[in-house]
């Protein structure tokens, strides 16, 4: 079926090509990794075929299509050494949208989105974005505002995380981001976003009925971050960004009930205190910082560093000596938070034919050992840090 699917969706971009002006450009990328002696080599990481169309010079529409497509690029999807129980985020659909010029500043746009709080990555780095909160991807209509080297704002009202194709609970998604530039070469970025529903049904996949059981909760994001894009005089070459994210969910329900087995390894970025058998609010808040320098306009040296921290009303979490099997050998110790740090290193080349290559020195680690949040679940003994070298080759015709 995803064959057909595949076909299909290839032979329509040839035709549409052909019908009005567009393009067509095809991104990929292989990795070959081993974290802490477990190889991944190769992998295919994404495939996406992305059509492009101008129907006339105000308009444009974009369809893409990757059987890797991720619905939400979560910390466990990053890894991805198949030691993990993830969750059915796949989808096929990778991207869409529609955009209209209504002049020279002002532009509308309908399109999949996964709201205003992203954080800048100026590293190129695989795994520099994958501690801060992603939205769930979702249907929204976004105006922006756009006066070249100065100021850029963006208003986005879409059906609520993790709805794309159909509304879900018709609750929408309220946010904003404004950005203004300093000499062309500096920026600031401010983001705000709110959805009164926000729990998707993916988000409690492991339940059987769960049509009603991810109603109740909302978030409120906050994104803040500095960057240097470099052009500065000075500077030139030098790529920067010092950012900060903040997400907190509520729950309007107080009954408990969306404990998860114990069995599992949850990806911590994507923990609530309901998931533990807790009550009451969830924080997660990262920071990050990334930086990136060009040698020769082609040749990469950069550096990301961040940290995850969640916090909840409870002390849900446990942290204690394990055994092989995730078990306290020990009497274990409650806690009302858990963090996560991480460091990555690279360097490489970007060819100006769309080949970028990379070699990333990544490590994470926690702030103590965890029952449920370790690093090699059912491989050995469970660890409070990880280590992990890859070589990515990326593409973009």
């Amino acid at each position: 079926m995803t064959l057909l699917k595949a076909s299909s969706f290839f032979l329509s971009l040839v035709w549409l090509q052909g019908c009005v002006e567009g393009n067509v450009n095809f991104r990929g990328e292989i990795v070959c990794r081993n974290a802490d002696g477990n190889s991944l080599c190769p992998k295919l990481s994404h495939f996406e075929s992305q059509l492009t169309l101008k129907p006339t010079d105000k308009t444009e529409a974009r369809l893409s299509y990757d059987p890797a497509q991720s619905r939400k690029a979560t910390w466990y999807d990053s890894l991805d050494l198949h030691q993990q129980n993830l969750p059915p985020q796949r989808s096929w659909l990778s991207d869409y949208g529609f955009g209209y010029d209504i002049d020279p500043r002002w532009s509308l746009h309908v399109e999949d989105s996964s709201g205003t709080t992203l954080l800048p990555n100026a590293s190129y780095l695989a795994f520099a974005n994958k501690l801060q909160d992603i939205g769930w991807k979702q249907t929204a209509s976004r105006l922006s505002f756009d006066h070249s080297d100065i100021f850029e704002g963006d208003l986005l009202v879409g059906l609520g995380e993790g709805e794309r194709l159909s509304a879900d609970d018709g609750d929408l998604f309220y946010g904003g981001r404004l950005k203004w530039y300093w000499q062309k070469a500096l920026a600031l970025q401010l983001a705000y976003s709110r959805d009164k529903n926000s729990l998707p049904e993916d988000a409690v996949w492991w339940r059987d009925a769960r049509s009603d059981l991810h109603k109740g909760f909302s978030n409120q994001r906050l994104a803040a971050s500095v960057s240097l894009n470099g052009k500065a005089p000075s500077l030139r070459g030098l790529e920067a960004d010092l950012g900060w994210q903040r997400n907190e969910i509520e729950q309007s329900r107080t009954q408990n009930f969306l404990r998860a087995p114990a069995s599992f390894a949850f990806d911590p970025t994507e923990i609530l205190s309901q998931d533990q058998g807790g009550h009451g609010a969830t924080k997660r808040e990262a920071w990050q910082l990334s930086a990136s320098y060009r040698i020769l306009a082609e040749y990469l040296v950069a550096f990301h560093t961040g940290e995850f921290k969640a916090s909840f009303d409870d002390a849900v979490l446990q942290s204690c000596a394990l055994d092989s099997d995730g078990n306290c050998v020990e009497a274990p110790e409650n806690s009302r938070s858990l963090k996560l740090r991480e460091w990555t290193y690279g360097l490489g080349k970007i060819d100006s034919d769309g080949w970028t290559f990379l070699l990333e020195s990544h490590q994470e680690r926690y702030d103590r050992l965890y029952q449920n949040y370790h690093f090699l679940k059912g491989s050995g003994v469970r660890q409070k840090s990880m280590r992990l070298v890859q070589a990515r080759i990326h593409w973009n015709w």
